[in-house]
C-alpha cells in the first residue's frame, strides 16, 4: 500500500483517524510504503512549520519503506495524465506521479484522504481513512 502525503501529513500532525489506519495496518502486517514524491511534496508543506514538526517528518519517513520513481514510473504517469486529460478529467501533476508509482509497484493501492484525484487513475485501487 503506498501512503500519499494526505495521510503522512495527517499522520505528522498526529490527526487521530491517520494514526488508527496506520496502527490498523501495523497490526494486519500489511506492507506499507511512500513514494518518493511524497517525501518532497509533504517536505515541502512544511516550510514555516515547527522544528517539531519537522524532526516528526524525518522520523515518520525514516520508518518507512520509500518507493523510487523513475523511468518505468515517469512513463506512466504520461500515460495516466494524458488519457485523463483527454477525457476532461485531469489531476495535479505530482498525484499523477504518485498514482503512477502505485501503478508499477506489487499493491497498487493508494491510501489517501484525496480520493476525488486518485479514483479518475485506471490501474490503482484507492482506499481513504
Amino acid at each position: 500500500m503506498l501512503l500519499d502525503t494526505t495521510f503522512i501529513s495527517d499522520l505528522i500532525r498526529g490527526t487521530d483517524v491517520a494514526v488508527e489506519k496506520r496502527d490498523e495496518l501495523k497490526d494486519s502486517a500489511t506492507p506499507i510504503a511512500l513514494s518518493a514524491l511524497t517525501v518532497f511534496e509533504a517536505g515541502m508543506g512544511l516550510r514555516g512549520v515547527s522544528n517539531d514538526a519537522r524532526e516528526q517528518f524525518d522520523r515518520t519517513v525514516g520508518q518507512l519503506d520509500v518507493a523510487p520513481f523513475g523511468e518505468r514510473e515517469a512513463r506512466r504517469a504520461v500515460t495516466i495524465q494524458t488519457e485523463l486529460i483527454d477525457s476532461g478529467e485531469r489531476i495535479g501533476s505530482v498525484d499523477a506521479l504518485i498514482a503512477a508509482t502505485a501503478a508499477e509497484s506489487t499493491d497498487q493501492t493508494v491510501l489517501t484522504r484525496n480520493v476525488d484525484e486518485f479514483e479518475r487513475v485506471e490501474g490503482i485501487d484507492v482506499e481513504t481513512y
